[in-house]
């Protein structure tokens, strides 16, 4: 049969992928049933405990950022402008590891890997709390402490996948809310260490509770066949020349280098026009549940509507958040609107693109696939709050930040063009369920 369509375009990929999937889903389910049924159960806690302590490590920094340039590093701007290396250092280093993580856990094992990730993440804290200069933790808190998240992040948020076929958007969707919950656990916690003992005592209790809970989270973090027939060198550069891999890179990279922007500048927006710092830390907060509670939702709503479908859906809402909500959020009412819909729909975004990737490339390489798609779009994590700055320190800004909701909007907006183009290239139907 004829696989071109009537203006000459070859729409066999998408049959194959399909096809493919299929199969796979039918070897899975086979593969399940070899095992006892809360075993799935146990993957996707102990994978949301672990996204929990990494990222909620990374959210709650700035608790000991502001304690360390308010008091330790009051009169010195320079180390004050060091310290604010480490939090980009560490959501650069979630992406940038990617590839590699992704590889290792397919080629040996998810749960060793996440165990190496969860000793550096410890080691990294212990050793951040013996340094005495900025330039000591961007070191330990933010590369050694970075790898270990990059190790953990990417494996962890894929391994639960390969346990579900019917409800697997729903799974991943959980799994993922751990970095919401994580933030909103640990940050409270860790103010709550610096002001009662210090930094340095934080960093160490923060090391011990990390190893505790993520090395008994490894033991169950695994997929349901480890496929020993792959190796390091079966990885086919040539996937980026395909052009649904290129377009997915491509979404990626551009919600990587807006999603943390407005987390990071919100608050100081709120503030310039009137509104006090202890609720604009409020506004932030509903935007944090907002983001676990879309992060669940989207990838329930994945299982029904389609994965592909809820991706284009979460970036189109994010990217009008952005340019139509958030130049007019200057009051309370307006604000708790732009941090529902922005934490709701980039948050859910988390959780239907490693399913999107899934869907057109296939589950059984999902883990490194996804990892690649994080390391190339590295350079947009650590681009997105410099490049934000830059423009909010350029002349004629004004008090709207309207420069800068224009940049994450088109950022947003990019992504949702790529998205678009590859659910179409997917099914043109509209009324698909993809």
């Amino acid at each position: 049969m004829d696989s071109t369509d009537e203006k000459g375009i070859d729409t066999s990929a998408a049959d194959d992928v399909s096809t493919a999937t299929d199969i796979t889903n039918s070897a899975i389910t086979d593969e399940i049933k070899e095992h006892p049924r809360y075993t799935r159960y146990l993957v996707v806690a102990s994978c949301f405990i672990i996204q929990g302590l990494s990222c909620g490590v990374v959210h709650s920094w700035g608790v000991q950022q502001e304690y360390l340039a308010n008091n330790t590093y009051k009169d010195e701007p320079q180390k004050i402008k060091t310290l604010s290396y480490i939090g980009t250092l560490m959501f650069f280093s979630v992406y940038f590891w990617g590839m590699p993580a992704g590889w290792i856990a397919e080629v040996w094992s998810y749960r060793n890997l996440c165990f190496i990730g969860i000793v550096i993440m410890a080691l990294g804290e212990v050793l951040a709390s013996f340094c005495s200069e900025p330039w000591q933790l961007c070191i330990t808190q933010g590369i050694v402490f970075g790898v270990g998240i990059g190790l953990v992040f990417g494996p962890t948020s894929t391994a639960p996948a390969g346990w579900f076929t019917k409800r697997r958007g729903l799974a991943t969707g959980i799994t993922v809310a751990g970095v919401g919950v994580g933030g909103l656990v640990i940050a409270p916690l860790t103010e709550f260490l610096v002001r009662t003992t210090s930094v340095a005592w934080s960093q160490r209790i923060t090391a011990f509770y990390i190893l505790v809970l993520g090395t008994i989270s490894c033991w169950f973090v695994r997929v349901p066949t480890q496929n020993t027939r792959r190796s390091f060198r079966s990885f086919n550069w040539r996937e980026f020349k395909n052009r649904r891999f290129a377009v997915h890179a491509a979404m990626v990279f551009f919600v990587t280098a807006a999603y943390i922007v407005p987390y990071t500048y919100l608050p100081e927006f709120w503030v310039t026009h009137g509104i006090s710092s202890q609720t604009a830390s409020v506004l932030i907060a509903v935007a944090n549940v907002a983001s676990s509670v879309g992060r669940i939702v989207t990838g329930f709503s994945a299982d029904y509507i389609g994965v592909l479908n809820s991706l284009v859906l979460s970036l189109g809402i994010a990217s009008v958040s952005c340019l139509l909500i958030w130049p007019f959020a200057t009051n309370i009412g307006v604000g708790v609107v732009m941090g529902l819909f922005y934490g709701f729909t980039a948050g859910g975004y988390w959780s239907v693109a490693p399913l999107a990737a899934a869907k057109l490339f296939g589950i059984e390489k999902l883990a490194s696939n996804t990892g690649t798609f994080y390391t190339v779009s590295a350079i947009g994590a650590w681009l997105g709050n410099p490049v934000g700055n830059a423009i909010l320190s350029g002349p004629g800004h004004g008090t709207l930040f309207l420069g800068m909701s224009i940049y994450i909007g088109v950022l947003w907006f990019s992504a949702f063009v790529m998205a678009v183009v590859n659910r179409a290239s997917y099914s043109k139907r509209l009324i698909d369920i993809v």
